[in-house]
C-alpha cells in the first residue's frame, strides 16, 4: 500500500487562523535560537584578541557581564523578520495562484516567478528596518 499524501494548497487554508499562529511560531522559534545567533555573531567578529574561547565560555561570559539581557540585545529588530517571512509566503503563494488563474500551468515557471516576487517584497519589508544609515 502507497503512502498517501495531501497537498494543502494555499485557497485552502483558513488565513485567520494561518497568519497569527505563523507569525507565533516562528516567535517562538526565534526565541529560542536568537541567544545562539548573538554568541556566534560576536565569535565570527572577534579577530587577534579574542574574548571568547568558543560557544561555551561567550554564554558565560556575555550572562556575567551583561546579564541574560545581553543574550537578546538586537532582538527586536530581528524578531521584525518574522512579518518578513509572512510576506514572503503570501506573495510567493498569492503570485503562484494569479499564475494558475491565468493558465500557467508550469510549476517551474510558478515557482520562478512565485520566488522572485516573494523575494522583492520580502527584502522590501526588512531591509530598510535592518539597514543603518550611511555616514
Amino acid at each position: 500500500v502507497q503512502p498517501y499524501i495531501t497537498t494543502i494548497e494555499w485557497e485552502m487554508l483558513d488565513k485567520r487562523r494561518f497568519y497569527p499562529l505563523s507569525m507565533m511560531s516562528s516567535f517562538t522559534v526565534r526565541c529560542f535560537l536568537y541567544p545562539l545567533t548573538l554568541i556566534r555573531t560576536r565569535l565570527q567578529v572577534q579577530h587577534q584578541n579574542a574574548l571568547y574561547k568558543g560557544t561555551f565560555d561567550a554564554y558565560r561570559q556575555i550572562s556575567k557581564t551583561e546579564g541574560y539581557k545581553g543574550l537578546y540585545r538586537g532582538f527586536w529588530i530581528s524578531a521584525f523578520q518574522v512579518v518578513s517571512g509572512v510576506a514572503y509566503v503570501s506573495t510567493y503563494e498569492g503570485v503562484r495562484h494569479v499564475l494558475d488563474s491565468n493558465g500557467i500551468k508550469d510549476m517551474k515557471v510558478k515557482a520562478l516567478v512565485g520566488g522572485s516576487c516573494a523575494s522583492v517584497v520580502g527584502q522590501t519589508v526588512i531591509v530598510p528596518l535592518t539597514s543603518s544609515p550611511s555616514t
